[in-house]
């Protein structure tokens, strides 16, 4: 498991049981903006999404890049944009995910838009820009794609979740319990899991925008606070708890509509 340790700029590898494992990047500014830079360092980085071949995608926000690393801590080079592109600039990227045919969404967030790239970092699709329609984006922090290939983008400013078809066409917005939606991932029954920030609730929607089932922590001690972003597999709900610091694991029993949640455990604190 990598994780986005953004305060202290580096990305970090846990196992299963929360073990560290290694880490990566480190403070700096990029290449030509510091007497102290590193083209590995890293400025508060938001997001961490597996490559092919053990190497995985960096969004490193402040440095508007988005870099790639392998598994032996080997920093393997600008994925997006390429060396010396001046066009094809980002501002703050934030979330990253791959689909199911290996491509890369980007949130470009201060740019108020969501790119696909091609596994060779080639631009596929763009979506949203800043406005008030409906499929426009203000801040937008996270990507998630389902089976089918439809698109979910968290638009905190908007207080909404977007969804578009494989095409990019926009389709609906779910609203339900929402303030601050900053974190989105696809449960393996087709549920949309949902990070809201500002109710401190980790929410499950159906396809239609439904909410089904909600968590806000297991008492009031141990309440979540800020919770940025969810990986959901199988059997767990991994929970970026980002305000108490740590990973929440929610174990599953059966499906997520079938049951409630097992108790969490801290595996980073």
């Amino acid at each position: 498991m990598y994780v986005a340790d953004t305060g202290n700029d580096r990305i970090v590898r846990l196992a299963a049981d929360g073990r560290f494992i290694a880490q990566y990047g480190g403070f700096g500014l990029a290449l030509g903006d510091s007497s102290e830079e590193r083209e590995d360092s890293l400025s508060a980085p938001w997001d961490v999404a597996p490559g092919g071949f053990s190497n995985f995608y960096v969004a490193d926000q402040n440095n508007d890049r988005v870099c790639e690393f392998d598994a032996y801590k080997s920093y393997k080079g600008l994925f997006y944009p390429k060396e010396g592109d001046t066009r094809n600039r980002l501002n703050r990227p934030r979330g990253l995910t791959i689909d199911h045919e290996n491509n890369l969404w980007v949130v470009d967030s201060r740019n108020d838009r969501v790119l696909k790239l091609s596994p060779s970092g080639s631009q596929l699709l763009e979506l949203g820009g800043y406005g008030s329609s409906r499929w426009n984006f203000r801040d937008p922090t996270q990507v998630a794609v389902d089976q089918e290939g439809r698109i979910y983008v968290s638009d905190p400013g908007h207080r909404r979740i977007s969804v578009f078809d494989r095409l990019g066409s926009f389709q609906r917005v779910i609203t339900d319990h929402l303030r601050s939606p900053v974190g989105v991932g696809i449960d393996p029954d087709g549920l949309i899991g949902i990070c809201d920030e500002e109710t401190n609730e980790l929410g499950f929607y159906t396809p239609d925008g439904r909410r089904v089932l909600f968590c806000a922590g297991f008492s009031e001690r141990d309440r979540f606070r800020a919770p940025a972003d969810l990986v959901v597999t199988p059997r767990t709900v991994y929970l970026l708890d980002s305000g108490n610091h740590r990973v929440v694991l929610l174990e599953r029993r059966k499906s997520m509509l079938e049951s409630s949640w097992q108790a969490g455990t801290s595996v980073l604190k």
